[in-house]
């Protein structure tokens, strides 16, 4: 299984460099999750298919939450990284944003439709 917290968002792009290249998508960025002051930013890698949670700004862990093969596109069209798939995964999200735990929201729903890391 592959390492599902990494300290910083320096380490995470460090250890699969896939990431430092690829586009990505964000998935609004005031989550927030019991325990924690500060909020955090969820974002989707296309070369990866990951999604992960970055505490504060960048300035804490990061969390995979799970993993979403990107849908098909025709040879460098690079138009768009929101994907159909994850699109339906995450119906409501900018509804659940806000809302307390709702980074556990993100991660139950990425279990129920696809593989989900954590």
């Amino acid at each position: 299984m592959a390492r599902s917290i990494f300290p910083t968002i320096g380490a995470y792009y460090a250890a699969d460099d896939r990431r430092l290249r690829s586009e990505e998508a964000d998935y609004g960025v005031h989550w927030r999750l019991d325990g924690w002051r500060d909020r955090w930013r969820v974002s989707y890698v296309r070369d990866t298919g990951e999604i992960y949670a970055v505490y504060n700004a960048g300035a804490g862990p990061v969390i995979l939450l799970g993993h979403v093969p990107p849908d098909p596109v025709a040879d460098n069209d690079y138009r768009s990284v929101y994907y159909a798939t994850l699109e339906r995964i995450l119906d409501g999200w900018a509804a659940r944003c806000t809302t307390p735990n709702g980074l556990v929201w993100v991660r139950d729903r990425l279990a129920a439709g696809a593989t989900a890391e954590v």
